[in-house]
């Protein structure tokens, strides 16, 4: 996920300024007659779960982005706190602000669509602020909050995610952000409930010219979520997604290690590259997870 657009979002908790738009037929969509993706048995034999992160459809609401995601044939969502809700509601945002009537419709959405919303990225950035989102994330059902707070904020954070039985996925941005370095992470959570892990942002990983399987070696028990990405540049700062497979991303690595350790995340497909994209591209990204995920399951 872009940095500076959550630090726009730290900063303003505003709204992004996405194509208002693409509402259609009063958010009417059609989805396609077969998704692309006729299930991940070979990742299911692993327990490892294949979404998206909603961020890869930030162009769009939340609402369209599960429609996306419900086209490629994934059943798991991570979403992001400062995406518009729908084209019918495109004020609302999925935080502890939506009204009740409105979080029917996104359970009911996502229930339709037969997705699990497994997670929401937001800034925990003050106590009052942060036992209202878990307040919300317990009520939603989400397993995790994705977020980088501030170390004087994680005693706090730990209290509220053994009360409200939510983890907390500590995210990483490239540098100079707090948490580029693992190591800083590790300190951060150590002693800590093991409801305090990771999600691991292995694009970014890449592009501090860290190893992914290196740092998986250090991190691993505390695995919680990955945002996903190949690149097509390893150490360098500005590389570009490209498909799970085609890049210098490290993912074949990044799976065997997951394997080896007997982890089961969740992998959330996050795509920087653009705005939006079609569910064609990520079901190539999928084939590959799967393929990899049956070699290592029958290894």
């Amino acid at each position: 996920m872009s940095q500076v657009t959550r630090r726009e979002f730290f900063a303003r908790t505003a709204a992004m300024g996405a194509a208002a738009g693409l509402a259609g037929f009063g958010g009417y969509h059609v989805h396609a007659a077969e998704p692309l993706v006729k299930g991940t048995p070979n990742a299911d034999r692993l327990g490892w779960r294949v979404g998206f992160s909603a961020y890869s459809f930030r162009a769009l609401t939340l609402f369209e982005t599960l429609d996306k995601i419900a086209d490629t044939g994934l059943r798991y969502a991570e979403l992001f706190a400062w995406q518009k809700l729908s084209p019918k509601n495109p004020d609302a945002q999925p935080g502890p602000a939506l009204s009740t009537a409105l979080r029917a419709d996104l359970k009911k959405k996502a229930s339709d669509l037969g997705i699990q919303m497994i997670a929401c990225y937001t800034g925990l950035d003050k106590p009052d602020d942060a036992k209202a989102f878990f307040e919300f994330a317990a009520e939603m059902g989400f397993e995790a909050i994705v977020s980088e707070p501030a170390g004087t904020m994680l005693d706090t954070v730990e209290k509220l995610a053994d009360q409200y039985k939510v983890d907390l996925a500590l995210h990483n941005h490239p540098k100079p952000s707090h948490y580029w370095n693992p190591e800083t992470g590790l300190a951060a959570l150590q002693g800590r409930s093991g409801r305090m892990g990771f999600c691991c942002d292995t694009g970014h990983w890449c592009r501090c010219e860290l190893e992914p399987a290196e740092v998986l070696k250090k991190v691993g028990p505390r695995v919680k979520t990955f945002h996903m990405k190949d690149l097509d540049a390893f150490g360098v700062p500005d590389a570009q997604d490209v498909v799970w497979g085609q890049g210098k991303g490290r993912i074949a690595e990044i799976l065997a290690e997951v394997k080896r350790q007997g982890i089961k995340p969740y992998f959330g497909i996050e795509w920087e590259r653009t705005a939006d994209s079609e569910p064609s591209l990520h079901a190539q990204s999928v084939a590959f997870f799967e393929k990899k995920a049956g070699e290592l399951a029958a290894g």
